[in-house]
């Protein structure tokens, strides 16, 4: 017997796999194969859109319909990080609402799904929100109701963001990369392109995603060519990044010692490209291992750990140390060319709470 799912599937609803392939079951329980699962889920919404148009299936009514054909329609045009996390939010929102009517869905259930698992996750109930209220655009766009429910209910205030990665941490960061911290220690294999990724983020100041996506045909004598996938969309914006002695070192050390013209700047010892999740999972584990190297050195010393120190760090933080550190050397209008933001207003929430102001104290006025 075919039911509603118990757990989140990555199928669309209605779909199972059988066999090694997909099947899409209609209402009076006949399958139609779709394709084979080798063939992956591209595959699987093409043969799905169609089989849908051929038998008039009304399921794009509901919002699991909705959710697919946003999936099929719009999930390409993000970036392959944005794509992976998109989709994993769009089944979780599917998982609550599918068999509802997308006319039907209310402020007030939009609300309680958020409420439900991101009351304490302000930064989560967020995104969340964010992408519930573009597929519920899609649903006005594909006429499927006339208003966004979404825009209904206000997003939740997040902390800001404050941390500034020093200088000595991030030199910490860097031993750590090309160690574990075994004894003796043994040199790890993704150092070179670690620390060259590591590098690159602080002297050119851009996201991970585009650093990831550079190749050696973006890079000349001139300087690196970057096109924000960010604002590919939005601003356009290009950017060409003077070459300068320490960004051609860089470089250099990225290139492992190899003569090569082609392919990713960062790579691995194979040449395959660094993706998104591994580059996230080296940083926290460097992370650790540097944190685990300070407390063992506090021990001998016989001094207790700063608990702050090499603690709650993600790579975009080496964004905002950039451009705080160019803001402070060369003020913010330097900052804001190198961040490729269209306003001061978008370079300032990067740098404004990282920034220390220095300040004089008042002098005591001593009786002569």
């Amino acid at each position: 017997m075919i039911g509603r799912r118990k757990k989140a599937s990555p199928l669309p609803s209605r779909v199972y796999e059988k066999n090694g392939a997909w099947y899409f079951v209609d209402i009076k329980r006949k399958w139609h194969k779709l394709c084979r699962v080798s063939d992956g889920l591209t595959r699987l919404y093409t043969e799905l859109a169609a089989i849908n148009r051929d038998k008039e299936v009304r399921d794009d009514e509901l919002m699991a319909g909705l959710i697919d054909a946003w999936l099929l329609a719009k999930l390409r045009t993000y970036a392959n990080s944005t794509q992976s996390n998109y989709r994993a939010m769009a089944l979780k929102i599917r998982e609550d609402f599918a068999d509802i009517r997308v006319d039907e869905v209310q402020p007030m259930n939009v609300a309680r799904f958020l409420d439900k698992y991101y009351a304490d996750k302000p930064g989560y109930n967020n995104k969340y929100r964010a992408l519930f209220s573009v597929i519920m655009a899609y649903g006005v766009r594909m006429g499927l109701r006339n208003d966004n429910p979404v825009r209904e209910v206000s997003g939740v205030s997040e902390k800001k963001r404050d941390r500034y990665i020093t200088d000595a941490e991030l030199t910490a960061i860097k031993e750590a990369a090309c160690f574990d911290d075994r004894d003796p220690p043994r040199p790890l294999p993704s150092a070179r392109a670690f620390n060259a990724l590591i590098d690159l983020a602080y002297l050119t100041a851009q996201r991970i995603g585009d650093l990831l996506a550079l190749n050696w045909a973006d890079v000349s004598d001139d300087g690196i060519l970057f096109r924000p996938a960010k604002t590919v969309n939005s601003s356009g914006v290009r950017l060409l990044i003077a070459m300068n002695p320490d960004l051609r070192d860089t470089l250099d050390a990225a290139k492992g010692g190899k003569v090569v013209s082609i392919g990713p700047v960062i790579s691995l010892a194979g040449g395959s490209r660094m993706t998104y999740k591994s580059a996230n999972k080296i940083w926290t584990r460097t992370c650790e291992r540097a944190r685990r190297k300070y407390e063992k050195e506090c021990e001998k010393a016989g001094t207790k750990p700063d608990a702050r120190w090499l603690t709650d760090m993600h790579f975009h933080d080496l964004r905002a140390k950039a451009l705080t550190d160019k803001q402070r050397v060369e003020g913010a209008a330097a900052a804001q060319a190198l961040a490729g933001h269209t306003t001061a207003a978008m370079t300032a929430h990067y740098t404004k709470s990282r920034e220390v102001e220095t300040v004089t104290p008042l002098t005591l006025k001593r009786s002569s």
